[in-house]
């Protein structure tokens, strides 16, 4: 029996059975991820596992508690209102705000014990004030810019917002950078940043001897990829979900996809050529064709970008999409699929009927990123775990 829990929706709680559309997040799947990842990089270099934008999509903090249970210490989000639902959640190890606090996410950032990422003294002075109002340390890391051109100082700055921290005692736990190219196919680039960051590392290591910080640069692509940008830590975000960075990386490494968008079937008709179909009139029949309505839109994240490039998975087969996807139902031509009735489950993405169709593949059909795709599944749609020991662990009172 496989278990179940409904993990995060804004309906009230539901059986699987009573959804017409909704997302089942597989826990074995995210911990194959991880184990594949943890094999793969040295053993003393540390995962951070990134859980911003409530995981992706996957659930923040049953995905979190899995991964600390699996030995992860330190876990990554994008602002302190994510850090805030783990703690309140009861998790209580580490936690690295990406986005650099202003006065008010300082004294947050202290409240409940966050590390944060600082890239300019006046993120410095808001933590150094933070921590004489509350007694509580905060601390740091400083970000680098080796190329990403968004946040952080050049690396010949580093050593001056070192030495501000010292001043005003505010404890610098890392040294980090991000690197924006390495899913790109040419390398060329992300090895010149690699070696820029491994420079600054090693010159920060001579010049603060004894210090104990952590340097980290590595992202999901280059931890997969460049063996030298695994430095103290890697952060891993979209590779513990079962997605490739991009499509244009090779697909060597072992990854499982860990999220199903499924819903089913409301209404079946057949029409004759030339039917227009869906607002705008923008796809119309070319034959005869058997038409089969499904209950999810835009409104619960599949993109209306999506209208007339992709297909689903449907008795094992895969049905295009046609028409505009609406807000809340969309249409599939399953004239090729006859033994399709009312009722029948069908799969946006993931894995299922002896098929997978993966995040990453159909989002590219609408120029672009798996990310994307699975962040704006909406709080709509229902999550349920699957799987049946890794559910029961990390959430002891699944039922079936």
């Amino acid at each position: 029996m496989i278990k179940t829990e409904q993990i995060t929706s804004l309906l009230p709680q539901l059986n699987k059975e009573e959804c017409l559309s909704w997302a089942e997040i597989d826990l074995a799947a995210i911990l194959h991820n991880y184990k594949a990842l943890r094999h793969h990089v040295h053993s003393d270099t540390e995962i951070f596992g990134v859980v911003k934008a409530d995981a992706y999509g996957h659930g923040a903090v049953a995905v979190s508690k899995l991964l600390l249970a699996a030995g992860v210490r330190q876990l990554c989000v994008a602002r302190v209102e994510e850090a805030i639902e783990l703690r309140q959640a009861g998790i209580a190890a580490p936690i690295l705000v990406l986005a650099p606090p202003l006065e008010a996410q300082a004294l947050v950032a202290a409240k409940y014990e966050l590390a944060v990422v600082v890239c300019a003294s006046i993120h410095i002075s808001a933590v150094a004030e933070a921590q004489r109002s509350t007694g509580v340390d905060i601390g740091v890391h400083i970000k680098t810019d080796v190329g990403m051109g968004r946040l952080g100082i050049p690396p010949a700055e580093v050593k001056d917002l070192l030495a501000l921290c010292d001043r005003l005692r505010v404890p610098v736990d890392g040294i980090m950078a991000h690197l924006p190219c390495a899913d790109a196919a040419d390398g060329t680039s992300t090895i010149a940043m690699v070696q820029q960051f491994r420079a600054l590392a090693a010159k920060i290591r001579q010049d603060f001897p004894g210090r104990r910080m952590e340097f980290h640069l590595a992202n999901s692509a280059s931890t997969m990829r460049f063996s030298e940008s695994w430095l103290d830590a890697v952060r891993c975000g979209i590779s513990l979900y079962g997605q490739f960075p991009s499509v244009e990386m090779e697909r060597g490494f072992d990854l499982r996809p860990a999220m199903t968008v499924k819903s089913r079937i409301t209404f079946i008709k057949n029409v004759p050529a030339g039917t227009a179909i869906s607002y705008g009139h923008i796809y119309q029949t070319k034959a005869a064709a058997r038409l089969a309505t499904v209950p999810l839109g835009y409104a619960d994240g599949y993109p209306r970008q999506a209208t007339n490039r992709t297909k689903f998975i449907v008795h094992g087969k895969l049905a295009p999409q046609v028409g505009r996807v609406c807000m809340d139902q969309l249409i599939l031509d399953v004239s090729d699929i006859p033994e399709v009735l009312t009722g029948d489950e069908v799969i946006a993405f993931g894995v299922g009927q002896g098929c997978e169709l993966r995040a990453e593949d159909v989002a590219a059909e609408f120029d672009s990123i798996g990310y994307e795709l699975t962040t704006r599944i909406g709080r709509r749609l229902p999550r349920f775990l699957v799987n049946d020991e890794i559910s029961s662990a990390v959430m002891p009172n699944s039922t079936s």
